[in-house]
């Protein structure tokens, strides 16, 4: 009996496995995205950290994009002994995303001013929650396209075409999240002066104003002379795209009335 259900069986188990690829295709996107950490440093203001400049506080963030990917060589060409040119198609990509976030106080910071720098620490980790879409959106560009490169050996050839493929694929994903960020945080910043409801709830306000339209213009409602808009004047919100090797600060102008720098 048991031999005959190994001959039986044997020939099925071959027959699934020759079959499985075709009905069970792996996807040729994945994406790993790690829990955004969050470390909060106190500093004297007389020695100020760089990140930090002559603020108070400020919200150090870096949306990173970490791709890996597999390509095949769709054409190649030795030019000379010392020189390849190769066209190579991405085949599969591997995605980590993360988020860390440090968060700069003083020793004499306000307890208000330190709940809207947690605010702007909600921001970056809402706008993160759906960063894997954006992920998996800049992969499926690049998956199927043919890039060039070149170099000394034909490995180095093909490892400058992935690397301009995955130079491609990190813009792609910041022009979606980084900017985003940016955009809702300018939108936190502006309320913030005269906000007096917890930061969370001007967190949400943010993001539902995003929601309704980019770009968008705002109004700036401030005092006579202070060199800014005023009331019926508008102030045109866009973002901007960061190297994802490049950390950000996100300035707030506080309760306390004084305006923190935005830098890039």
């Amino acid at each position: 009996m048991e031999t005959l259900l190994m001959i039986i069986g044997i020939p099925v188990i071959i027959a699934i496995v020759a079959v499985a690829p075709k009905y069970f295709k792996t996807s040729p996107v994945e994406i790993n995205k790690e829990a955004s950490t969050v470390e909060k440093k106190v500093f004297d203001k007389k020695l100020p950290p760089a990140e930090v400049g002559k603020e108070e506080s400020t919200t150090v963030y870096q949306y990173v994009c970490e791709p890996e990917l597999e390509a095949e060589i769709a054409d190649e060409n030795q030019v000379s002994r010392n020189k390849w040119q190769i066209r190579a198609t991405i085949t599969r990509a591997r995605v980590t995303l993360k988020l860390p976030i440090t968060v700069w106080l003083s020793q004499t910071i306000q307890n208000r001013r330190a709940d809207f720098e947690d605010g702007h620490v909600q921001v970056c980790q809402r706008v993160f929650v759906d960063a894997h879409e954006a992920a998996s959106a800049a992969c499926h560009r690049v998956i199927g396209r043919t890039f060039y490169g070149e170099g000394g050996t034909l490995e180095q050839a093909k490892a400058n075409a992935i690397e301009i493929a995955k130079q491609e694929l990190r813009a792609q994903y910041l022009q979606a999240v980084d900017t985003k960020a940016k955009d809702v945080l300018m939108i936190y910043d502006f309320y913030a002066p005269k906000w007096r409801k917890p930061a969370d709830v001007l967190v949400d306000k943010a993001l539902q104003e995003y929601e309704v339209g980019k770009p968008r213009k705002i109004r700036r409602i401030t005092g006579a002379g202070s060199g800014v808009p005023k009331a019926d004047e508008t102030s045109e919100i866009r973002g901007a795209n960061v190297p994802s090797n490049q950390s950000v600060n996100a300035g707030s102008e506080h309760p306390s009335g004084d305006a923190d720098a935005i830098t890039h």
